[in-house]
């Protein structure tokens, strides 16, 4: 008899794991914005009044320069948003071919290559153009902080990474 009851609290537990809801989404598409929709709306709001939050924090901003950061700041994303779109459109032909591992000609690998660079130069260009449009609204101290923020973010990441013990095989 005990063994049945165990066996039936054992078959409960497994079948209720089994009947969770799964994530419906690959958790790298929920990365990009137009992908994060939920029921409130568009979740890139929430993570770009995060990110003003985190700014006006770390860069210590008053409430005269945030009223001139933050516009600025807005176009700039929206630039770079439109670069990311459009290096995303140009790779995705290239990855749906390695994901079914199709052939990849020379001269296509080099077209997208070469598009690729462009719009990464230009991403490099609007971000340095962005950064130095910046003198008359922050100090030297804070257009450093702003500049080196990417930076420190992949530091601390990676020393936190460094830090994990190691797996064993």
């Amino acid at each position: 008899m005990k063994k049945i009851t165990i066996l039936l609290i054992g078959l409960f537990l497994v079948s209720s794991i089994f009947a969770q809801p799964r994530a419906r989404r690959n958790p790298q598409n929920n990365c990009r914005p137009d992908r994060m929709m939920t029921d409130k709306g568009h979740r890139g709001e929430n993570r770009g009044q995060m990110m003003a939050f985190k700014l006006t924090e770390r860069l210590n901003l008053s409430t005269d320069q945030a009223e001139k950061f933050f516009p600025r700041m807005k176009v700039h994303r929206e630039i770079m948003d439109k670069i990311d779109d459009e290096l995303f459109d140009t790779t995705e032909e290239i990855r749906d071919k390695m994901i079914d591992k199709k052939d990849i000609s020379d001269a296509e690998l080099k077209k997208v290559l070469s598009k690729v660079d462009g719009l990464k130069n230009k991403r490099k260009i609007e971000r340095d153009e962005f950064i130095s449009s910046l003198d008359n609204v922050l100090e030297n101290n804070q257009i450093a902080m702003l500049a080196l923020a990417p930076m420190h973010h992949k530091n601390d990441r990676m020393m936190k990474e460094s830090k994990r013990p190691k797996k064993r095989r």
